[in-house]
């Protein structure tokens, strides 16, 4: 398994879109939209088949109770949530399950690209672990072609952190699931991304209070 891609939320696309060619020196590709969710995306690469979603609320028609009208009180954007990659989901979900966690999924998804093309995966959504959403999601891409590969990098992922009350708990899910990531102690729930740009310089994208605790999946 490997981080497939971050989740950086925005209650407004184009907003979102501003910060994070402010602090990244590019500015996300229109992705496309997800309907029963309520949202829609822009994407930037972060190389080794890695990139970064910033989601937002599609401009209308939000499904009550939807993930998109719950990042509308997003009071700025924010890093949500990560997505990790797996050929194997049946086989997270049984991990899970050895670790007292249930699994929702997989469940299949799809969107379409703004040139038309349909891009169709799985997803699999981790459930009784209190750990708000400093626990992954997983995604099986199947035979489609993987959003990175019409990419290229601005910046690279250089460590991706947990930071929780429950760290001892929340690492040895990370460890039993063979994740890359770094869980340290907090006094609340935080994650944040350090990305290295081409110059050598780091930028760091962080969760806020608001934005750990949404729900996605």
């Amino acid at each position: 398994m490997r981080i497939d891609h971050l989740m950086f939320a925005a209650a407004d696309l184009d907003q979102g879109s501003d910060t994070l060619e402010r602090l990244l020196g590019a500015r996300p590709v229109p992705g496309g939209s997800h309907p029963r969710l309520g949202t829609r995306n822009a994407l930037l690469g972060l190389g080794d088949g890695c990139y970064l979603e910033l989601i937002a609320p599609q401009p209308d028609g939000i499904p009550d109770a939807s993930f998109g009208a719950a990042l509308l009180a997003l009071a700025a954007p924010a890093l949500v949530t990560f997505a990790v990659a797996s050929r194997d989901l049946a086989g997270v979900a049984a991990t899970l399950a050895q670790q007292g966690c249930s699994a929702r999924g997989p469940i299949p998804t799809q969107r379409r690209t703004p040139d038309g093309d349909l891009l169709a995966w799985e997803l699999l959504f981790p459930r009784e672990h209190g750990f708000d959403s400093l626990c992954p999601f997983f995604i099986d891409w199947g035979s489609c072609r993987h959003p990175s590969a019409d990419l290229p990098p601005v910046a690279r992922l250089a460590e991706l952190r947990l930071g929780s009350p429950l760290a001892g708990p929340l690492g040895e899910l990370m460890d039993a699931l063979d994740l890359p990531v770094r869980v340290e102690a907090a006094a609340a729930p935080c994650l944040s991304a350090a990305l290295e740009l081409p110059s050598g310089g780091l930028v760091l994208l962080e969760s806020s209070e608001r934005s750990v605790g949404l729900r996605f999946g």
